[in-house]
C-alpha cells in the first residue's frame, strides 16, 4: 500500500454562513465551488498544500451536538504557521474562541495554540521551537 498526502478534510457544519466566513475570511482559505448534492451541499476550500477542506451543509438539518475533546474520533486539525503568537492576536481580533492560548510544549519542541471553529472543531496552529 502506498499512501500519499491527505486529499481532503470534511466537516459537517451547524451554521453554514458562519463556517464559510470563518474558513474564508478569518483563516484566509480560498473558496472554490459549491456542489448541490440534493440533501446537502458541499463547499470546497483550497488548503495551503493543495488539499481541500469540505464543508457539508445538510440545509440546516445537521446534528447540533458538539463533541467533547476526549470523545473517540478526530481530536483536532493542525496547521503549521510562522508565528503562533501573532496568529493568536489576529484570531482574538475576530472574536474566535481560544481554547488553549499560545504556549510552548518543550517535550514536543513546539509552540502551539488551540481554538474552535463555529462547529466546535478544534484547530491547532503550531510552529517548531
Amino acid at each position: 500500500m502506498k499512501i500519499g498526502n491527505i486529499d481532503h478534510i470534511a466537516i459537517n457544519v451547524m451554521d453554514y454562513q458562519k463556517s464559510k466566513d470563518f474558513y474564508g475570511r478569518i483563516l484566509g482559505f480560498k473558496q472554490l465551488q459549491t456542489v448541490d448534492c440534493g440533501d446537502f451541499n458541499i463547499t470546497y476550500f483550497e488548503l495551503p498544500n493543495g488539499s481541500r477542506l469540505e464543508l457539508f451543509d445538510y440545509h440546516s438539518n445537521n446534528c447540533n451536538k458538539i463533541r467533547e475533546e476526549s470523545d473517540v474520533g478526530l481530536r483536532h486539525l493542525a496547521f503549521q504557521v510562522e508565528d503562533v503568537s501573532t496568529c493568536e492576536m489576529e484570531l482574538r481580533s475576530f472574536g474566535v474562541e481560544i481554547t488553549l492560548p499560545t504556549c510552548d510544549l518543550i517535550n514536543l519542541a513546539a509552540r502551539v495554540l488551540l481554538f474552535s471553529d463555529p462547529n466546535g472543531v478544534i484547530i491547532e496552529f503550531c510552529e517548531k521551537l
